[in-house]
C-alpha cells in the first residue's frame, strides 16, 4: 500500500512538474519572441546604416568631382567680368550705363561692384535711379 500512495503521490506531482514547466515556456514566448523582433531589426537597421556610409562616401565623391568641373567656369566667368570691368571703366560714363543698364542684373551688379568706386560712381550717376537702386542693393547683398 506504501507503494501505491507512493506512486500516487508522483503521479500528483508529475503533472505539476510538467504544468510549471509549461507555464515557463508559455511565459517566456512572447519574451523570446520580442528578443528574435528586435534581432531582425537590428540586423535591418545595420544594414540600413552601411547603405548610407555607402551612399555619404558616394556624396563626397561627387561633390569633390563637382568642384574640379565648377572650378573652370568660375575662373572663366571672373576672367570675362575682369575683361567687362575694364571695358567699361575705359568708357565714357554716359555710354558705359546705357551699356549696363541693358545686361543682366546680376552681371551688371559684379561688373559696377568690381570697379574702381570712383568710376562705378559715375556710371551709377547717370543711370536709371531705379536701376542703379536695383543694382546697389544686390552689390550690397553680395558682400
Amino acid at each position: 500500500m506504501r507503494a501505491w500512495m507512493m506512486l500516487a503521490g508522483w503521479v500528483l506531482i508529475v503533472p505539476f512538474f510538467v504544468i510549471a514547466q509549461d507555464e515557463e515556456s508559455v511565459a517566456d514566448a512572447p519574451f523570446s519572441e520580442r528578443a528574435m523582433e528586435l534581432e531582425s531589426r537590428e540586423a535591418a537597421l545595420r544594414l540600413l546604416e552601411d547603405d548610407l556610409r555607402k551612399k555619404i562616401e558616394e556624396l563626397k565623391e561627387l561633390k569633390k568631382q563637382a568642384a574640379v568641373d565648377i572650378e573652370p567656369a568660375e575662373t572663366k566667368h571672373k576672367a570675362d567680368v575682369d575683361t567687362l570691368i575694364a571695358f567699361y571703366q575705359s568708357m565714357k560714363p554716359k555710354a558705359a550705363a546705357q551699356l549696363l543698364e541693358k545686361l543682366p542684373i546680376g552681371l551688371a551688379a559684379d561688373v559696377i561692384g568690381s570697379m574702381k568706386s570712383r568710376e562705378a560712381g559715375k556710371i551709377l550717376n547717370v543711370m536709371d535711379p531705379d536701376r542703379a537702386v536695383q543694382i546697389s542693393r544686390l552689390m550690397a547683398s553680395n558682400k
